[in-house]
């Protein structure tokens, strides 16, 4: 199947920091399913008349069956992507993310304009069929399974966490330091103390540069994709935390299956809807409350074979039923266009 593909290329849009989670994988996914996917950069030129007009020349010159989208922000026209729609040459889609919390001022406004759109948080459906959306399609995160794999590489790390610092974070890794475990940590901005943080943001000294610092040191601490699926592999204990950046929910999120993906092992926070993809307590280990956390991983600390049959369990469950080749071949089939 011919596939435009339509969305960031790089990570938020900034190509020093390499390409994004889109193009890991979404993209490579489809690629790898063996799709014919042309990639449009969202970001390739500035949202306006001129990317809409370079869309449709897009559009126009591959003739794709399928526009598959995932917006970050409003980089499109929504009556481009319209006229595209109701052109009938090409099934439009689009991946939503974060309906928990974007639904009302981002999914609700974007999803007459596209023939299809997935969501991944199962209490947003409601939602859209109150709002008259009846084109929903529901989907959850997964892993790429051919990039996230294990690789057979040793034990390095006791405790790690993936992934920025933002609301309790810091919180909970510092509890877990302080209960005596050496949590290590990657993701943009765990090398700013907060103080630092809160000084570099003010109004004056964010003028004379302190923005432009801040993201700079905030950026010292990410990690590469490889370096990243390795301290998946590596860790006798991968937490998750499941809080979503805005709001007060929690959520399914990516590393959920990533980490398993790499044989990791996972223990995270509970989210709604986490039973129907994993066993809690021989798949994958959940808490309820942070709280639980150091009395929980020093049991897991001491049980070796115990920590080898969970991620063991959760590895072989992800690869069969949790990798973005199932997600998509399974949205396509309900979009009733080919999968191959």
């Amino acid at each position: 199947m011919r596939i435009l593909f339509v969305a960031q290329k790089y990570d938020y849009g900034r190509p020093e920091r390499g390409y994004g989670f889109e193009y890991y994988n979404f993209y490579e996914s489809l690629v790898h399913m063996g799709h014919d996917v042309i990639y449009f950069d969202i970001n390739a030129a500035p949202p306006g008349e001129q990317l809409s007009e370079q869309l449709l020349a897009q559009v126009a010159a591959v003739r794709p069956t399928l526009m598959f989208t995932c917006l970050f922000e409003n980089e499109l026209d929504r009556s481009v992507v319209r006229q595209i729609s109701d052109a009938g040459d090409t099934v439009t889609f689009n991946w939503f993310c974060d309906d928990d919390w974007r639904f009302d001022n981002f999914s609700r406004l974007w999803a007459p304009a596209f023939r299809f759109v997935s969501t991944t948080t199962a209490s947003a459906l409601p939602k859209y069929r109150a709002a008259g959306i009846d084109h929903v399609l529901k989907t959850q995160w997964g892993a790429a399974t051919h990039r996230y794999r294990p690789q057979g590489r040793s034990l390095r790390y006791d405790v790690t966490f993936v992934g920025q610092n933002y609301g309790n974070r810091a919180d909970v890794i510092a509890d877990l330091r302080g209960s005596g475990f050496a949590v290590q940590t990657w993701g943009t901005g765990w090398s700013v103390p907060r103080w630092q943080r809160t000084l570099l943001e003010t109004r004056g000294i964010r003028r004379l540069g302190g923005g432009a610092l801040l993201r700079r040191r905030a950026a010292g601490t990410r990690c590469t994709q490889d370096e990243m699926i390795a301290i998946f592999e590596q860790s006798r204990v991968s937490l998750n935390l499941t809080a979503a950046s805005q709001g007060s929910g929690r959520q399914i999120k990516g590393r959920t299956f990533e980490i398993p993906a790499c044989r990791g092992l996972l223990v995270t926070g509970a989210a709604d809807g986490l039973e129907e993809y994993y066993e809690p307590g021989r798949e994958v280990i959940v808490y309820e409350s942070e709280a639980e956390l150091p009395e929980l991983i020093r049991s897991l600390s001491n049980d070796e074979a115990g920590r080898g049959r969970i991620a063991e369990a959760g590895y072989n469950r992800t690869v069969a039923e949790h990798s973005y080749q199932r997600r998509f071949t399974d949205l396509f089939a309900q979009m009733g266009i080919a999968a191959s």
